[in-house]
């Protein structure tokens, strides 16, 4: 319950610096207002300057719901100290490596599975609840479109940092770090605190079309940490991740791959994600043996 209260008021927090932030920022071009700044959640295009604000929202908010209110809980609630996770050895070269070749290897099946996400239906009785959770869906598709229509190199750097660094080390601290081991020291089952805390993970989100998908990223997140016994396994994934995604998105926006991005699953065949779910499948049984044998030389 103190990280739920935690999570929460650092959510609200983090709204509110930051909507201060771009009040105290745009003073020097007219100064937008509470009013504004909502009708620019909901129409970017029509604001100057609007890009950069919306990497400022995600930022803050972002460090403020998960970040700041994990570390405060290990902290206080378990009296760790940050240096303790910060000084901590990072994994091997070799484990990181093999944790980025599984998490692209990963991706041909994952975008297949989006697909068939996208495609499931609510029973009849919960259509409005599908019709919300459809509309919800296309109002976020509509912000990460506008989000990553960048073609310079500082918005790549800024697009990078924001939607991949702060939400790799944020989301697998509190996730991983924190929740996934409170469920298994209370259940004592690896397997159902990973699962559990996956669907955790994609619930929060809030994006339901693609809510299956997110999990089993957040599963094999969760089998790396496991494994590995180091956070930094995942966040090197998570990162990996993100950034792969929005690398693919500035080469596509730059003319440079006649890639899809916006819909890259209408590219992958059923052999293609065959051939990725027995890469995966052999890069984590691997990066699962090179872990054992690290922890039992320690």
């Amino acid at each position: 319950m103190l990280l739920f209260g935690l999570v929460l008021l650092g959510s609200s927090l983090g709204n509110l610096l930051a909507m201060a932030a771009i009040m105290a920022l745009s003073m020097t071009h007219g100064g937008l207002g509470l009013e504004d700044i909502a009708q620019m959640l909901q129409k970017p295009e029509t604001y100057p300057h609007s890009w950069w604000y919306l990497m400022l929202i995600q930022a803050v908010s972002h460090s403020f719901t998960f970040l700041i209110p994990s570390v405060i809980y290990w902290r206080w609630s378990e009296q760790h100290r940050v240096e303790e996770f910060v000084r901590r050895p990072l994994p091997s070269f070799l484990l990181l490596g093999v944790a980025c070749l599984a998490v692209l290897a990963f991706m041909p099946l994952n975008s297949l599975i989006i697909e068939w996400n996208n495609s499931v239906h609510l029973p009849q009785g919960l259509f409005r609840v599908e019709s919300w959770m459809r509309r919800k869906e296309q109002e976020l598709a509509i912000m990460t479109q506008f989000l990553t229509e960048f073609k310079s190199l500082p918005k790549l750097l800024v697009a990078m940092t924001v939607m991949a660094i702060i939400p790799a080390i944020g989301e697998e601290v509190l996730f991983r770090g924190i929740i996934q081991r409170k469920i298994f020291h209370k259940i004592g089952d690896m397997h159902i605190s990973i699962w559990l805390t996956a669907a955790i993970f994609s619930a929060t989100h809030l994006q339901f079309l693609g809510f299956i998908p997110r999990m089993l990223l957040g599963a094999m997140f969760g089998y790396m940490y496991a494994w590995s016994r180091n956070l930094w396994t995942p966040i090197f994934a998570h990162f990996v991740n993100n950034a792969a995604t929005l690398l693919m998105v500035y080469l596509s926006n730059q003319q440079l791959i006649s890639m899809n991005v916006e819909n890259p699953e209408s590219t992958i065949s059923w052999t293609g994600a065959l051939i990725s779910l027995v890469l995966t499948a052999g890069l984590l049984l691997n990066l699962k043996i090179i872990s054992h044998r690290r922890v039992a030389q320690l």
